[in-house]
Protein backbone atom coordinates (compact mmCIF):
# COMPACT_ATOMS: atom_id res chain seq x y z
CA UNK A 1 0.00 0.00 0.00
CA UNK A 2 2.82 2.59 0.82
CA UNK A 3 4.66 1.34 -1.99
CA UNK A 4 1.72 2.21 -4.86
CA UNK A 5 1.04 5.55 -2.44
CA UNK A 6 4.86 6.72 -3.28
CA UNK A 7 4.36 5.66 -7.11
CA UNK A 8 0.95 7.75 -7.27
CA UNK A 9 3.54 10.84 -5.35
CA UNK A 10 6.02 10.04 -7.78
CA UNK A 11 4.11 10.03 -11.11
CA UNK A 12 1.40 13.21 -9.95
CA UNK A 13 4.75 14.97 -9.39
CA UNK A 14 6.10 13.89 -12.66
CA UNK A 15 3.03 15.34 -14.09
CA UNK A 16 3.33 18.50 -12.69
CA UNK A 17 6.75 19.59 -13.43
CA UNK A 18 6.40 18.68 -17.04
CA UNK A 19 3.42 20.61 -17.76
CA UNK A 20 4.95 23.66 -16.26
CA UNK A 21 7.43 24.44 -18.83
CA UNK A 22 4.05 24.30 -20.94
CA UNK A 23 2.39 26.75 -19.05
CA UNK A 24 4.92 29.18 -18.73
CA UNK A 25 5.17 32.11 -20.72
CA UNK A 26 7.15 30.95 -23.85
CA UNK A 27 11.14 32.04 -23.96
CA UNK A 28 12.30 33.99 -27.38
CA UNK A 29 16.20 33.01 -27.13
CA UNK A 30 18.14 30.58 -25.57
CA UNK A 31 21.47 31.60 -23.26
CA UNK A 32 23.67 31.84 -26.40
CA UNK A 33 21.75 33.47 -29.00
CA UNK A 34 21.78 37.46 -29.87
CA UNK A 35 18.53 39.04 -29.38
CA UNK A 36 17.89 42.17 -31.63
CA UNK A 37 18.39 45.46 -30.59
CA UNK A 38 14.48 47.25 -29.06
CA UNK A 39 15.01 50.18 -31.24
CA UNK A 40 16.31 49.53 -34.85
CA UNK A 41 16.97 52.69 -36.25
CA UNK A 42 17.83 53.26 -40.07
CA UNK A 43 20.26 55.34 -41.40
CA UNK A 44 19.28 58.98 -42.75
CA UNK A 45 15.91 58.40 -41.56
CA UNK A 46 14.56 61.08 -39.34
CA UNK A 47 15.07 61.41 -35.46
CA UNK A 48 12.62 59.54 -33.00
CA UNK A 49 11.43 61.29 -30.38
CA UNK A 50 10.61 60.10 -26.76
CA UNK A 51 9.08 61.13 -23.60
CA UNK A 52 11.57 60.32 -21.22
CA UNK A 53 10.90 59.60 -17.16
CA UNK A 54 13.70 59.12 -14.71
CA UNK A 55 12.47 57.47 -11.12
CA UNK A 56 15.33 57.03 -8.36
CA UNK A 57 14.01 56.15 -5.44
CA UNK A 58 11.77 59.83 -4.49
CA UNK A 59 13.06 61.81 -7.03
CA UNK A 60 11.70 62.71 -10.52
CA UNK A 61 12.85 63.46 -13.61
CA UNK A 62 11.34 64.16 -17.54
CA UNK A 63 11.82 65.30 -20.78
CA UNK A 64 12.42 64.75 -23.94
CA UNK A 65 14.67 62.26 -25.56
CA UNK A 66 16.58 62.60 -29.19
CA UNK A 67 17.68 59.25 -30.83
CA UNK A 68 19.03 59.39 -34.16
CA UNK A 69 21.52 57.24 -36.89
CA UNK A 70 24.89 59.47 -37.87
CA UNK A 71 25.74 58.71 -41.70
CA UNK A 72 28.80 57.87 -39.83
CA UNK A 73 26.92 54.96 -38.13
CA UNK A 74 27.09 56.44 -34.77
CA UNK A 75 23.53 56.30 -32.55
CA UNK A 76 23.55 60.06 -31.32
CA UNK A 77 21.52 60.18 -28.05
CA UNK A 78 20.67 63.18 -26.40
CA UNK A 79 18.04 64.12 -23.64
CA UNK A 80 16.70 67.52 -22.63
CA UNK A 81 14.12 69.19 -19.99
CA UNK A 82 10.82 70.06 -21.89
CA UNK A 83 12.30 73.78 -20.65
CA UNK A 84 15.81 73.26 -22.77
CA UNK A 85 18.33 72.19 -20.08
CA UNK A 86 20.52 69.61 -21.77
CA UNK A 87 20.28 66.58 -19.17
CA UNK A 88 23.14 64.40 -21.75
CA UNK A 89 24.17 63.94 -25.03
CA UNK A 90 25.71 60.29 -25.47
CA UNK A 91 27.06 58.52 -28.45
CA UNK A 92 27.28 55.03 -29.89
CA UNK A 93 30.01 53.78 -32.44
CA UNK A 94 31.40 50.48 -33.01
CA UNK A 95 30.18 49.15 -29.43
CA UNK A 96 31.32 52.38 -27.74
CA UNK A 97 30.13 54.84 -25.32
CA UNK A 98 31.24 58.08 -25.74
CA UNK A 99 30.05 61.15 -23.17
CA UNK A 100 29.82 64.09 -25.58
CA UNK A 101 28.14 66.03 -22.49
CA UNK A 102 26.37 65.64 -19.33
CA UNK A 103 24.94 67.52 -16.20
CA UNK A 104 26.73 67.36 -13.15
CA UNK A 105 24.46 64.79 -10.92
CA UNK A 106 25.14 62.58 -13.45
CA UNK A 107 28.90 62.08 -14.11
CA UNK A 108 29.62 60.01 -11.65
CA UNK A 109 31.51 56.64 -12.88
CA UNK A 110 28.28 54.43 -11.55
CA UNK A 111 25.68 56.60 -13.49
CA UNK A 112 27.45 56.83 -16.20
CA UNK A 113 28.52 52.85 -16.46
CA UNK A 114 24.47 51.83 -15.64
CA UNK A 115 23.13 54.21 -18.61
CA UNK A 116 25.97 52.91 -21.15
CA UNK A 117 24.40 49.45 -20.32
CA UNK A 118 21.00 50.74 -20.74
CA UNK A 119 21.51 52.41 -24.11
CA UNK A 120 23.69 49.36 -25.57
CA UNK A 121 20.77 47.11 -24.53
CA UNK A 122 18.37 49.35 -26.42
CA UNK A 123 20.23 49.85 -29.56
CA UNK A 124 22.53 47.19 -30.07
CA UNK A 125 21.85 43.39 -30.19
CA UNK A 126 23.50 41.39 -27.78
CA UNK A 127 23.98 38.14 -26.16
CA UNK A 128 23.31 36.86 -22.93
CA UNK A 129 19.79 37.99 -22.01
CA UNK A 130 16.21 36.33 -21.34
CA UNK A 131 13.42 37.18 -23.50
CA UNK A 132 10.41 36.31 -22.84
CA UNK A 133 6.38 37.34 -24.58
CA UNK A 134 3.65 37.61 -22.34
CA UNK A 135 0.99 35.64 -23.11
CA UNK A 136 -0.86 38.60 -24.83
CA UNK A 137 1.87 38.75 -27.84
CA UNK A 138 2.26 42.59 -26.65
CA UNK A 139 4.94 42.94 -24.01
CA UNK A 140 8.38 41.23 -24.48
CA UNK A 141 10.17 41.46 -20.78
CA UNK A 142 14.02 40.86 -21.46
CA UNK A 143 16.22 40.42 -18.06
CA UNK A 144 19.77 40.44 -17.83
CA UNK A 145 22.60 41.04 -15.18
CA UNK A 146 22.67 39.84 -11.30
CA UNK A 147 22.22 41.60 -7.87
CA UNK A 148 22.89 45.04 -8.34
CA UNK A 149 23.84 45.01 -12.27
CA UNK A 150 20.48 43.31 -12.56
CA UNK A 151 18.43 45.67 -15.47
CA UNK A 152 14.46 44.36 -16.70
CA UNK A 153 13.57 45.50 -20.20
CA UNK A 154 9.71 45.89 -20.66
CA UNK A 155 8.83 46.36 -24.09
CA UNK A 156 5.72 47.44 -25.76
CA UNK A 157 4.66 47.45 -29.09
CA UNK A 158 3.28 45.83 -31.86
CA UNK A 159 5.70 46.46 -34.59
CA UNK A 160 8.94 44.47 -33.44
CA UNK A 161 11.94 47.12 -33.27
CA UNK A 162 9.77 50.09 -33.19
CA UNK A 163 8.45 49.99 -29.40
CA UNK A 164 5.56 52.38 -28.07
CA UNK A 165 6.72 52.15 -24.99
CA UNK A 166 9.53 50.87 -22.93
CA UNK A 167 10.56 50.72 -19.27
CA UNK A 168 13.52 49.60 -17.64
CA UNK A 169 13.73 48.62 -14.47
CA UNK A 170 16.90 48.20 -12.29
CA UNK A 171 15.17 47.12 -9.17
CA UNK A 172 18.05 46.80 -6.60
CA UNK A 173 18.79 50.42 -6.96
CA UNK A 174 14.95 51.64 -7.50
CA UNK A 175 15.78 53.40 -10.78
CA UNK A 176 12.87 53.55 -13.41
CA UNK A 177 13.79 54.54 -16.95
CA UNK A 178 10.49 54.87 -18.69
CA UNK A 179 10.35 55.42 -22.84
CA UNK A 180 7.24 56.87 -24.51
CA UNK A 181 7.54 56.88 -28.17
CA UNK A 182 6.59 60.65 -29.57
CA UNK A 183 3.91 60.98 -32.66
CA UNK A 184 6.31 62.29 -36.14
CA UNK A 185 4.30 65.81 -36.44
CA UNK A 186 6.38 66.54 -32.83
Amino acid sequence: MIRSLRFVNRTVLLFLVMQLPVSCSPRISGENSIVPPAIELAKGESSQKYNIQLDFMKHHMSGMLIVRRMPDNEIRIVASTYFGLSLFDFSLQDGKFNVNSCIEPMKKEKVLKLLEMDFKRLFLSEKSIRAKMSKDGLTEKRASGKGFGKSVLYITGDIPGDPVQIKIKHPWIRLTIRLDKLSKEI
